[in-house]
């Protein structure tokens, strides 16, 4: 609870978590030194809780590390700080009750505060020592250049088609897909097409590129050359091509249903997402860093062949995350 006097050794624990990394301060009083005028004001106890008090400084301090706009609250209605206090005040109650009780060397208890020491040690001393904001212009700038490929989307196309065993068959369905209006190709290609795996789309080849590169697929998904390129040749979707010969005795009826324009993201679009990432990889890195510092200075013996005595009972809770 900000800043109440602790003398339990969860609170000292506490305390060192904030400070770990810190040096002492260089200006400190020395003991004979008489306190200024804002010193002495702050020192003021508001409340006294056996050994333990709370001054003007530690309700000023708790305000100050409000977000902005509750500390503006404040501001603007005085008669908030009251409730501040008298909720901290509460707090230090429910703590020292807590505390008589036990609760101080709960192994529950125990295990949050060193949960929160280890969070506390690498917000500030990894993730508040470097920001985004510190990435250099250059290097953002040269990621950018060297990952082209993250930046730029190529034109997309998407169709689909109706493979047969015969040019002359593709072209019966070709004139009829032309002159039966009523006709639907998708229902065409599920009736007549040989492509076991597109019939049951109707025919779809989904999205791809020019070079017929599947999208969102694995780099070997990839349609036959013939077809990406007529599909390239059309301009407007609902335009049929073929018949398409496809090799193996293989022809091939297509219409083009789908238009993705090629899209490029400018420097100044992808820069903070650029930095980002970078700050990421560096605070990543230097944690390895640090971890394997400390691996190297403390010596950690591990005995991996020991998990093999580790027993789990078995659980009647649901396993699975609730649905919302």
């Amino acid at each position: 609870m900000g800043g109440v006097k602790r003398c339990s050794a969860m609170r000292q624990i506490l305390l060192v978590s904030i400070a770990v990394g810190a040096a002492f301060s260089v200006h400190a009083l020395a003991e004979d030194a008489q306190p200024t005028p804002d010193e002495a004001r702050r020192a003021k106890v508001f409340a006294s809780i056996g050994d333990d008090t709370i001054t003007v400084g530690d309700i000023e301090d708790m305000i100050a590390h409000r977000r902005p706009y509750a500390r503006k609250r404040l501001v603007d209605d005085p008669a908030q700080i009251k409730g501040l206090a008298d909720a901290e005040l509460e707090n230090e109650l429910f703590y020292q009750g807590a505390e008589k009780l036990g609760y101080a060397d709960d192994p529950a208890v125990q295990r949050f505060v060193d949960e929160t020491l280890v969070k506390l040690f690498v917000r500030k001393e990894f993730e508040k020592a470097v920001t985004p904001e510190d990435v250099p212009i250059a290097e953002v700038a040269k990621y950018y250049e060297e990952h082209p490929e993250e930046f730029h989307r190529p034109e997309m196309r998407r169709a689909r088609h109706i493979l047969v065993a015969s040019k002359a068959e593709a072209e019966e369905i070709l004139k009829t897909l032309k002159t039966e209006k009523k006709t639907s190709f998708r229902a065409l290609a599920k009736e007549r097409s040989l492509d076991t795996e597109t019939k049951v789309r109707g025919g779809d080849l989904l999205y791809f590129t020019a070079d017929g590169h599947l999208v969102g697929r694995e780099a070997n998904g990839k349609i036959d050359a013939t077809l990406a390129k007529a599909a390239f040749s059309l301009k407007d979707t609902g335009d049929l091509a073929g018949p398409l010969d496809l090799g193996d005795g293989k022809w091939s009826v297509l219409e083009l249903t789908g238009l993705r324009p090629e899209q490029v993201r400018p420097l100044e679009s992808a820069s903070r997402n650029i930095q980002l990432k970078l700050w990421r990889e560096e605070r990543e890195a230097t944690l390895e860093a640090f971890i394997s510092k400390l691996r190297a200075e403390l010596k950690p013996e591990v005995y991996p062949e020991r998990m093999d005595a580790i027993r789990l009972q078995a659980t009647s809770e649901p396993t699975e995350p609730p649905k919302h």
